[in-house]
């Protein structure tokens, strides 16, 4: 039984997340600490930075 009810939150929270992404994504980027921090972050990706760099210095086709 415990099972099931964890089973049936996890994927209320998934379902939830899903519908209000939007929201939830302005929110962690109206703060400035966590802008900076997922900023930083999704730079130490190499797929990352790497597709930003392209698409900011790319050379045209």
């Amino acid at each position: 039984m415990k099972l099931l009810i964890r089973i049936i939150a996890i994927g209320s929270v998934i379902y939830l997340g899903f519908q209000y992404r939007y929201r939830l994504l302005n929110v962690f980027l109206s703060n400035s600490f966590l802008r900076k921090f997922l900023v930083s972050s999704s730079l130490n990706m190499p797929g990352m930075r790497e597709k930003m760099m392209q698409n900011m210095f790319g050379r045209t086709k």
